[in-house]
């Protein structure tokens, strides 16, 4: 995975485990959750997604408006594998590439 994907994960993980309410398309996440550290491109929120929802820590939605909107997947342990993934993204992985956004 690419460094910077990798950092997107990380935070993306912090976020979640903060926010276990967030619900927003990855425009909405790159403007809304995770600016204050400047723009993040959006591409890169995209793949970062993609390999937490194949690890089972995010899960999309498709809305009403037709937008395709993440959040936190459910489970027991989902607050012990985001701290996973904010602490080292690599242990949690999936080891095959991402396929693209679901």
């Amino acid at each position: 995975m690419q460094p910077d994907v990798m950092v997107i994960v990380q935070r993306l993980s912090r976020y979640l485990r903060s926010h276990p309410d967030a619900c927003d398309t990855p425009d909405g996440i790159a403007r809304w959750w995770m600016d204050d550290e400047g723009p993040l491109p959006v591409p890169a929120i995209e793949t970062a997604l993609v390999w937490m929802s194949e690890c089972g820590l995010v899960e999309s939605i498709t809305a009403a408006d037709g937008r395709v909107r993440f959040r936190r997947a459910g489970g027991d342990d989902l607050d012990a594998r985001l701290d996973a993934m904010a602490a080292d993204p690599q242990s949690v992985m999936p080891k095959k590439p991402p396929r693209g956004v679901h």
